[in-house]
């Protein structure tokens, strides 16, 4: 089975979703740069918590803390840590600490790093908007001066060639009922 002939449209589709890439790995290595050598442990660790594995392996830890230390109590021997397990509640309890602080720290960073994406975004969604204006107004032109072309008035052509500004954004966006707003 052959693969279908790619043509100019699909090399400058594959152009632009490379683009895209290159963009998001950007805005990744320069959060990656922006990490203090504090930041570096913690983030590896908060990789190391987030697995499945992690959970396993602290589940069998503390089973086997807890069997160990009861089997020693049951053979009359003097177990390092007798119920209620006074050393092992500390040890989570200070496990637990990091690792909350750890995921809280890690979440500050993926929040920063997504509102530098979600800016992005609106820039290119201003861009697009501003560049679909244009096409439109292009149009409308190039319809009045066509002799062929009956020219018309249409009102939403007109309504859309106007630029929409970040301020024009933020009133209509406002400006909409929403959950939080009552109407």
């Amino acid at each position: 089975m052959t693969e279908p002939d790619t043509g100019p449209a699909d090399e400058r589709l594959k152009q632009l979703v490379g683009e895209n890439a290159e963009l998001n790995a950007l805005l990744e290595q320069q959060s990656s740069a922006e990490l203090t050598a504090l930041h570096q442990p913690i983030e590896r660790f908060a990789t190391l918590v987030a697995r499945p594995q992690f959970i396993i392996v602290s589940l069998a830890l503390f089973i086997l803390w807890v069997v160990i230390n009861s089997d020693l109590l049951l053979t009359r021997q003097r177990p390092w840590d007798v119920p209620p397990f006074f050393w092992l509640q500390g040890l989570i309890g200070v496990f637990s600490l990091l690792i909350t602080t750890t995921v809280l720290v890690s979440q500050a960073r993926q929040s920063k790093l997504a509102g530098q994406r979600a800016d992005v975004q609106l820039q290119i969604i201003v861009l697009i908007g501003q560049r679909t204006a244009k096409l439109i107004e292009l149009h409308e032109e190039l319809r009045r001066d066509l002799p062929n072309v009956r020219d018309r008035k249409d009102e939403q052509a007109e309504a859309l060639q106007q630029t929409l500004t970040p301020q024009a954004m933020l009133e209509a966006i406002s400006d909409q009922p929403g959950p939080d707003k009552t109407s």
